[in-house]
């Protein structure tokens, strides 16, 4: 009977298939594809949205985390937060639709 130490044991076969021609996705997205999206949402969803109602539709993130992003749009000057909600600025439009030509090839 052996004790187990110094024992080598074969590693089991895997039945996972890694295709290598396909490029590997990060499992979390980076901030410039989250503001990416929520300026997509805005550019297709024209018109007022309270934060909730956008923070819901445009993302998959904690409210907190949505907060600090729309905070950070609304800084640049692409998005709008006015009494009746949050609009898509005119800066914002120009910007959606350079990173719309831009993020395919380097993503």
């Amino acid at each position: 009977m052996s004790s187990g130490y110094g024992e080598r044991r074969p590693l089991p076969e895997s039945d996972a298939v890694i295709d290598l021609d396909q490029p590997l996705r990060p499992s979390r997205k980076s901030p410039v594809q989250i503001r990416f999206e929520i300026l997509e949402f805005l550019f297709y969803n024209s018109g007022m949205h309270s934060r909730t109602s956008l923070w819901r539709r445009a993302t998959q993130l904690s409210y907190d985390d949505f907060q600090k992003y729309l905070e950070y749009l609304k800084s640049k000057g692409l998005v709008e937060e006015l009494d009746e909600g949050i609009r898509l600025a005119t800066a914002g439009k120009e910007v959606y639709l350079k990173l719309r030509e831009t993020l395919p090839s380097i993503l």
